[in-house]
Parts: C-alpha cells; structure tokens; sequence
C-alpha cells in the first residue's frame, strides 16, 4: 500500500490528535482498543472523537483463492481502517554508521550528530533507500538526567535529517524534542517541533 493521505489529515475539531506516519491496516478491535485507553485516561476532562471507520472487509482466505466451488471468498473475518501518512518526510528508518566527533563512543545521545544510512523511504521521499546523511539526536530510549534531577525518557529513538549547515531537510517535525537542542543552536529544529519537553 503506498500513497499519501488527501483528505482527513488536518485537526478540525479539539486540541490534539493522532496521526498515521506509514500506510498500515487499523482493525476494529485496535480502534476500540485506543479508545477505550483514551477515555479511561481523560475521564470527564474532555470529549474524544475517532475520525476513521474500519469499512474494509478482510477475509480468512488468501488474495490467489479461486471463487469457484460454491464456496466464494469466505465470510469476513475482521474489519480494518485504511490510514496513510500525511507528513513530508522522506526517511521512515534510519541505521546510525558513526558519531561525528566522539569515535570511541557506542552509543549517541540526544544532540549528537550522526552519519546514518536510510534503511526505508517513503513512496514519494526526495531521500532514497540506502543514501548516506546526516542526522542529529532529538529523542532517545535511554532515560536523560537533567541538572535539576529531572529524569526524561521518550517511547522511541528519532533523529532529524540535515544538512551540511545543521538545517532540517523537511519542513515539519512530528513528536516531542528534548530541551537540549536549544543549547546546541539547533534552533531550526526548535523553531518546527510541535512541542518541547
């Protein structure tokens, strides 16, 4: 499944929401699944609304199955939601090859600029599969330890594809970026992510 998303990607009611970053199949039961997560964590503090319907019928048979026989396709087994994505960025996995200014280091952090190889792109990505970039730190699995004694650990490990000047290739940046960035005068970065922690 390729493509990008035309209708449906924008926010026109509430504050907040959710957004597909690769075409993927949604079943019924993960759409109750999510919602049923999200009103026991709102509670009464707010209203909830699911904007996708799972409207495609998936059966117990395989797509090469003949419809002779009286038998037909088979009953469907599930119900899914068809999403796609509705970002600009070219590079859906990255593999970090080395860290520019700290050889000895295994491992980067956040603010670290790393030289990557991308492992997979988007149907329209201007990146291709298996080019070399840059790209810097913004979000990391491993728990960060401020000054303050804050502790700061995100869900997943993101970087940020730039260029030879420390700019961002794309225009929109999606999740939370850490703090830090800021004292590392990646204010292009700061200036696009959606929200600071």
């Amino acid at each position: 499944m390729k493509g990008m998303s035309s209708r449906g990607n924008r926010i026109c009611f509430g504050r907040y929401a959710l957004q597909a970053l690769e075409p993927a199949w949604i079943t019924s039961r993960q759409i109750e699944a999510g919602r049923r997560a999200m009103t026991r964590n709102v509670r009464r503090g707010g209203k909830l609304w699911v904007r996708i319907f799972p409207d495609k019928p998936v059966t117990v048979r395989t797509a090469e199955t003949r419809m002779g026989s009286g038998k037909g396709k088979g009953s469907p087994k599930y119900w899914v939601a068809v999403v796609k994505p509705a970002d600009n960025s070219g590079a859906r996995k990255l593999m970090c090859i080395r860290i520019i200014g700290a050889s000895h280091r295994r491992y980067a952090h956040i603010g670290d600029v790393i030289i990557a190889v991308v492992k997979e792109a988007g149907p329209k990505a201007t990146l291709e599969r298996s080019e070399v970039v840059r790209a810097v730190i913004v979000r990391t699995c491993k728990e960060l330890k401020r000054d303050n004694g804050i502790i700061i650990r995100y869900d997943d490990n993101a970087a940020v594809i730039i260029d030879q000047a420390g700019n961002p290739k794309g225009t929109r940046i999606f999740g939370a970026i850490a703090e830090e960035l800021r004292q590392l005068n990646f204010t292009k970065i700061i200036s696009l992510a959606p929200e600071i922690l």
